[in-house]
């Protein structure tokens, strides 16, 4: 059984990508305990909020070309190069919008005043950005995912090791991203060094049916397009409403929360991203064999989050005062509520994939529009009460939207996705949020350490126990 787990194509790219992942998550947090103690809370909120920027920004580089590239590609992995070269004159044009759209943002928008080195910075880690990501759709779809994780952990390590080098009276915002600017150049340079001698080009054109061309991928894209606005819309724009209407340093306090809650978001992404090309192709050869494998999946998600969640809430204090200090001692509640978001966000995360997989995306589009326009108000009257307010509507906003997504989700899956199925899981959501979030946990540090032990035994059994059951199918 083991030899079996260990020669599957599945479990290599994902072990190698959440072990990757694992590992850089966990420096990252060296990275962020010294940012956080050096810039503190109003200094950490202003290096969160350009962050942010990068991420808004990038969106509209890269256009929603990923999903409708590892797709493709996966089912015509010869076509590479082609879609590589098509998809990346596409990439140019969107590339250079959000560049424009950033610096118009920061010259006549932004409350916050950065000088026009930063802009200038800030923009080229959007190009870096999209030139990673064109690359990596190429490699991903030829389930080529090993050299994403090394080269992401060999430049994530030369970036902490940069954080811990910086001088005390050279720390501050211009030369942290400058540094991380030249990082992720360097990074992206390596990668495509690797794809060029990884996928070469062919001797011989191929023959590409006709219909395959720019039109074809920007009229697929815009639906993914459209999606990640949204997304972001909901995800990265209340940061900075959270700006606006409180304060820089409830921005760092609230993404102190997505600092400490990467690691579980990343194994989650990690696990679609290695499974969606095999699920692209399943969706249509094997809808039976397909559902079996995502209830597997949502039941892993769901006993890792829970898992995750109630030994947050058994150490939450500890945590954030062993790493971060007193002065953060006021994110512990938001953290914890910012935990339960997590784990739904991970379930609207394969309702998308499952869309994905057979080929809805112009129905994940409208869902994201109304997922929008029915979380935007909650979110904006969140930010008024700060980081715990935001954290509240985020939870809020995603309990409302989840009603319809699990509805058209179990249809698509159906006969296989019962009601029963569906009552069981959200019930067991529900007792254990708020047992987490509403009942005390004042133990003794001996009583937290044995539930720990109980729950990661639990958990970790039942996770070897399906994993083995998936991979088996």
């Amino acid at each position: 059984m083991i030899k079996a787990i260990l020669s599957n194509r599945i479990f290599k790219n994902f072990s190698i990508l959440t072990g990757t992942n694992i590992f850089i998550q966990l420096i990252s947090i060296l990275t962020s305990i010294r940012l956080t103690r050096l810039l503190q809370p109003e200094g950490y909120g202003l290096y969160n909020l350009m962050m942010v920027e990068i991420g808004i920004f990038s969106i509209v580089a890269v256009y929603g070309l990923r999903l409708v590239i590892v797709r493709y590609v996966a089912r015509n992995k010869s076509h590479s190069r082609y879609v590589f070269d098509v998809s990346n004159r596409i990439r140019l044009v969107t590339t250079l919008i959000a560049i424009l759209c950033l610096v118009t943002y920061n010259l006549l928008i932004n409350e916050v005043q950065f000088t026009s080195y930063m802009v200038f910075i800030l923009s080229m880690c959007v190009f870096f950005q999209s030139s990673w990501d064109s690359i990596e759709s190429i490699a991903f779809g030829n389930e080529k995912m090993a050299a994403s994780g090394y080269i992401n952990l060999l430049f994530t390590t030369l970036w902490v090791a940069s954080i811990f080098i910086i001088p005390k009276a050279n720390f501050n915002i211009e030369v942290l991203f400058t540094v991380f600017a030249v990082i992720q150049l360097l990074k992206t340079i390596t990668f495509y060094l690797w794809f060029n001698w990884e996928i070469p080009r062919l001797k011989e054109p191929i023959d590409v049916d006709p219909g395959i061309n720019y039109s074809f991928f920007i009229r697929q894209s815009n639906y993914y397009f459209i999606l990640a606005i949204f997304s972001t819309i909901q995800s990265q724009i209340p940061v900075l409403l959270l700006n606006q209407n409180s304060t820089l340093e409830q921005v760092g306090v609230f993404n102190l929360g997505y600092r400490i809650l990467s690691p579980l978001s990343m194994v989650l992404n990690t696990a679609l991203v290695s499974l969606y090309p095999s699920l692209a192709r399943l969706a249509f050869e094997n809808k039976e064999l397909f559902t079996k494998n995502i209830k597997i999946l949502i039941n892993l998600l769901a006993v890792i989050g829970i898992a995750a969640c109630l030994c947050f809430t058994l150490f939450s204090e500890e945590v954030v005062l062993l790493m971060f200090g007193k002065a953060y001692l006021g994110s512990v509640k938001v953290i914890l509520i910012q935990c339960w978001f997590t784990l739904l966000f991970g379930i609207f995360s394969t309702i998308g994939t499952v869309l994905s997989s057979f080929d809805r995306q112009r129905q994940l589009a409208v869902l994201s529009i109304v997922h929008g326009v029915l979380a935007i108000p909650v979110l904006y009257i969140g930010t008024k009460y700060g980081a715990i307010g935001l954290a509240w509507a985020f939870v809020i906003s995603g309990c409302i939207n989840m009603t319809y997504h699990w509805v058209i989700f179990s249809r698509l899956l159906s006969p296989y996705l019962n009601m029963g199925y569906s009552v069981k899981l959200f019930s067991l959501l529900a007792i254990t949020a708020v047992f987490s979030l509403f009942v005390p946990f004042e133990f003794g540090i001996g009583v937290k350490f044995l539930a720990f032990v109980s729950i990661a035994i639990i958990a970790g059994s039942y996770i070897k126990k399906k994993v083995e059951t998936m991979l088996k199918s």
